[in-house]
């Protein structure tokens, strides 16, 4: 029996699937309501640990789809060390796309189109799909495309194969391993957050703090290269 807080080997998650005979797809390779998974990631902190999970996966044949805040404020996609990671995970045979945020915009699909634009002309792909960041009940039940692009919260991706996700660092619905979905081979959309795999601790609070102090030093790091005077004070900041 898998507990809902079995976070912490993202390898043995994917080998446990592999050895059930599920073969991995992107959302619009789904034709099978059997033995076929979708992993998805949303980024809502850390592009750092997306490439961490990518190259286990990479090791293990397996593909995933990995969707990035383009308007956020923990990270910007389009830093150069940023970039370069998504260029990566794109080249280890990955698909990356937009986790858009219908809510800050007057006009989503206007907003949409916009984030398309940028992001396919920044990394050189088509987006056909995205995943919507902290979807409201009104956007879990939008079940059409948005200026024809998919989104992952539609029936045939949210309600007609079974979908599990991560969220908050635990599985709160109970662990994918343990329903009678996996248990009969049925096809499967995980929704994996990287940052509970790839930081440390027991707990979810825990991994956060670990995902913080790392932070934390990155940044000061960032801030002392590109301005003297904070290199001159950063020894007496915690």
């Amino acid at each position: 029996m898998y507990t809902k807080t079995d976070l912490n080997d993202f390898g043995s998650f994917l080998k446990t699937l592999k050895n059930e005979n599920y073969e991995f797809i992107f959302f619009n390779e789904l034709s099978k309501s059997h033995h076929q998974a979708i992993i998805r990631h949303d980024i809502d902190f850390d592009v750092m640990a997306a490439l961490e999970t990518a190259k286990i996966e990479h090791e293990l044949n397996v593909k995933a789809t990995y969707f990035f805040l383009v308007t956020n404020g923990s990270y910007n996609p389009f830093d150069k060390e940023n970039l370069n990671s998504i260029n990566k995970i794109k080249d280890l045979g990955h698909k990356v796309s937009i986790h858009f945020d219908p809510t800050i915009y007057e006009d989503f699909k206007k907003g949409l189109e916009m984030e398309k634009q940028c992001f396919e002309t920044v990394f050189k792909t088509a987006v056909d799909i995205v995943s919507l960041h902290r979807p409201n009940d009104y956007f879990q039940n939008y079940n059409q495309s948005i200026s024809d692009i998919e989104h992952t919260y539609m029936e045939k991706y949210f309600k007609n194969i079974k979908y599990v996700a991560d969220s908050a660092g635990t599985f709160r619905y109970g662990h994918p391993f343990n329903t009678e979905e996996f248990q009969s081979g049925k096809s499967l959309h995980i929704l994996i957050h990287p940052i509970w795999w790839i930081y440390e601790g027991a707990t979810n609070h825990e991994k956060l703090k670990d995902f913080y102090t790392k932070k934390k030093e990155l940044m000061k790091s960032h801030y002392a290269f590109n301005c003297k005077p904070f290199n001159e004070i950063k020894h007496e900041l915690n």
